[in-house]
């Protein structure tokens, strides 16, 4: 099992994700609190509510669109091996990259609509 490659950071991809998602669900969250501490809370909630749009939205566009070029593009001959070369590296997919990203934007989101509505 090959191991996750390292960003410039020297942290695996998927952490990396992970920490991105957290801030900007983090910012999301403050920002719906603020307008709705402010009196806004029509501003908040379409807040909230784009944010999950959005992040649901790139979450699947990335899992759908996220198949390598070269397995759509592949003629190999039947009973032929694949060269490992070819084969997907699971391990700092963009599925997961996304699913790192998305999952607490969406939850942090989630959690503004819900108390900001």
């Amino acid at each position: 099992m090959p191991l996750p490659r390292q960003t410039p950071l020297g942290v695996p991809a998927p952490l990396l994700g992970l920490l991105i998602g957290t801030a900007l669900g983090l910012a999301t969250f403050v920002v719906a609190a603020l307008l709705w501490r402010a009196g806004e809370t029509q501003a908040a909630a379409t807040t909230a509510n784009t944010a999950v749009l959005a992040a649901l939205s790139c979450l699947a566009a990335a899992v759908v669109l996220a198949q390598p070029a070269r397995r759509r593009r592949a003629r190999v001959p039947i009973n032929r091996a694949v060269p490992q070369q070819w084969w997907p590296r699971e391990v700092d997919s963009v599925p997961l990259i996304a699913a790192c990203v998305g999952a607490p934007f969406i939850a942090a989101a989630g959690m503004a609509v819900l108390l900001f509505r």
